[in-house]
């Protein structure tokens, strides 16, 4: 049994090119669109569907929709979700048994369908546009090499910190109340860490869970899905004092400050603060590799 997977956009001719090569163990054709924004993508999605179900009756065509053509998480996740049906679906299927058309849609369309045939090891094409002058048996359909990406298996544990991960945002914790905060996505402290892992309820259980994180960490640190970043960060006075929490920032005139109220009477500081480093606390932050991996883990969970 083959799965192909082709990507489309405005123009349809490669699938087309495609089928016309390479269906003879073809059994499911799933087309990956965008949504519909000026250009009715669905429409050229349905209308293709159509077209091929005249030529090829014995095809199961599908479509996937996706957020948005100009990312490359949507592509993956759509490639790693279909992968995933078909082969619950039939569980004799392996990954060689896909084959990805790397032609259509946008850039990044095109750049997400070639990294998921090497994430996922499956077979990827690229079809090439006939030229005037091309002999009658020219081969439009070209196989690109594609070398399998190895990555360590996680157990529970490993996971449940990548996705944590993955998942928080950071920002300066003392950061003043009516300030547009600077959000780091996939980022956060060791200590916010603990405690969304329930690691650190009791003291006996944050020396556990202390030491547990240590070694999960490093793992995933060797493993480039997160990087480690030994510092956290808060607001300081000119006068090197740490800003206390919940403080406001204001505007006078153009200029911003933070208001300080002490013994009842409301002082002013200049605004931006210093940033201070804390090398006391450290804090994590996801890669492009361990984001993708935990994404794909709940996928295929």
């Amino acid at each position: 049994m083959t799965v192909f997977i082709a990507p489309i956009g405005l123009t349809t001719g490669h699938v087309k090119s495609w089928l016309k090569e390479e269906s003879r163990d073809l059994h499911i054709l799933w087309l990956i669109h965008s949504p519909k924004d000026e250009i009715d993508f669905p429409k050229i999605a349905k209308d293709l569907q159509k077209v091929i179900k005249k030529s090829y009756p014995e095809i199961k065509i599908k479509l996937k929709k996706i957020a948005s053509p100009f990312e490359i998480d949507p592509t993956m996740d759509a490639i790693s979700e279909i992968i995933n049906e078909e082969t619950e679906n039939d569980s004799s299927l392996i990954n060689k048994d896909f084959s990805l058309n790397i032609t259509g849609g946008t850039n990044a369309v095109a750049a997400a369908t070639m990294i998921s045939a090497t994430w996922h090891g499956t077979r990827a094409y690229y079809i090439l546009k006939p030229q005037e002058g091309d002999s009658k048996n020219k081969k439009y359909t070209i196989e690109v090499p594609v070398k399998p990406m190895g990555t360590a298996r996680m157990n529970e544990n490993q996971l449940k910190v990548l996705k944590t991960i993955a998942d928080s945002k950071y920002h300066i914790e003392n950061s003043p109340k009516g300030m547009e905060l600077k959000i780091s996505e996939g980022m956060i402290t060791r200590q916010k860490l603990l405690g969304k892992l329930k690691w650190n309820t009791t003291e006996q259980d944050s020396v556990n869970g202390s030491t547990r994180l240590l070694g999960i960490t490093k793992k995933l640190e060797k493993s480039g899905y997160i990087e480690k970043i030994g510092y956290t960060e808060h607001y300081v006075y000119d006068s090197g004092k740490k800003l206390e929490p919940d403080q406001e920032l204001e505007k006078s005139g153009k200029n911003f400050r933070i208001k300080i109220i002490e013994n009842g009477t409301a002082k002013y500081e200049k605004w931006p603060l210093k940033i201070q480093k804390n090398d006391r606390e450290s804090r994590y932050q996801v890669t492009a590799l361990g984001k993708r991996i935990s994404r794909d883990a709940y996928i295929f969970k």
